[in-house]
């Protein structure tokens, strides 16, 4: 006979969870995160989406591919100051970017091609000091950015990595492209890049993002790509994220945006709307919490906070 003093099997099997995830959003405003590229023709691999907050919901409003009709790496850097502007007015003044690729390299690196006091300024500055070094005029990204990675030889990770469980660091195989010519491309944009510099009325916000971190935290995903290589397919795990993202963060989208995620096998389209999530997530938190030990020229992941269903 069990003691009464003992826990029922039925309240037994639910004893310390947690309630689901919330996520808070800006009561106003418009965030849109960037699915980057850093490879040639990435015109036609970026994309964004687009979320609109209200006091009551946040609606994802629009997803596509921005620069399709420029698509050249040069023509991308050429057009996104314009487009981030134009953006910007439409939003009336209240817009957040996120971007997933690095807007700084580990102060050791920096030190080593000594750059600290450029990358503690920010990384338009910072940008423009590598485009100057390993680029220069109608040089090729590639090489550019093979130059950069072979003067630092060793990846090192920053401290934001290391908090957001980060495995692909700035200089790493498998981001290099996409950080040398994500900076050389900020180095034209007129913005405020948190936490470099303080938001500015009137300016778009920039800010880094990982949209892995986003499914991590959130609802325990590791990973949400279809793999090829053993014939898994994970669809139903990019549906569970979409069905979260709408309980969680009271997000609404269309069916057919729902369907274009879901069938996006290589996840690109869930990316970009996970890293706006990110940027409107630690928007809705006035972008501050970033440790006292990380160094200011390193710069922060921003995210949703650490273990989202203790909000409640």
């Amino acid at each position: 006979m069990p003691n009464e003093n003992e826990p029922s099997t039925a309240s037994g099997a639910v004893y310390g969870r947690a309630s689901p995830p919330r996520i808070g959003l800006p009561e106003r405003g418009v965030v849109i995160g960037l699915r980057w590229s850093g490879i040639e023709g990435a015109g036609n691999q970026i994309l964004a989406a687009k979320i609109e907050c209200e006091p009551e919901r946040a609606r994802l409003t629009r997803l596509w591919r921005p620069f399709t009709d420029a698509p050249g790496r040069r023509d991308v850097q050429a057009r996104f100051a314009a487009w981030l502007a134009e953006e910007a007015r439409w939003a009336e003044g209240r817009l957040t970017l996120g971007v997933d690729f690095a807007l700084s390299l580990s102060e050791t690196h920096l030190r080593q091609l000594g750059v600290l006091r450029q990358a503690i300024r920010g990384p338009a500055v910072l940008g423009r000091n590598l485009e100057e070094r390993f680029l220069g005029q109608g040089g090729d990204f590639s090489e550019g950015a093979a130059r950069l990675r072979a003067e630092l030889g060793k990846d090192r990770p920053r401290f934001t990595d290391c908090y957001r469980a980060e495995p692909a660091t700035p200089t790493s195989a498998r981001a290099f492209r996409q950080t040398f010519f994500g900076l050389c491309t900020m180095a034209r944009a007129t913005a405020a890049f948190l936490p470099w510099d303080p938001p500015a009325a009137g300016k778009p916000l920039v800010v880094e993002v990982r949209p892995g971190h986003v499914a991590r935290a959130m609802c325990g995903v590791c990973t949400y790509r279809d793999d090829e290589r053993d014939g898994v397919a994970r669809s139903s795990t990019r549906a569970k994220i979409l069905r979260t993202l709408r309980h969680a963060a009271k997000l609404e989208f269309e069916m057919e945006q729902a369907a274009q995620i879901v069938e996006d096998g290589d996840g690109e389209h869930l990316d970009a709307v996970l890293s706006a999530t990110a940027a409107a997530a630690a928007w809705h938190f006035g972008f501050v919490g970033v440790p006292a030990n990380v160094p200011r020229c390193e710069g922060w992941i921003h995210s949703v906070r650490e273990e989202p269903w203790r909000e409640g």
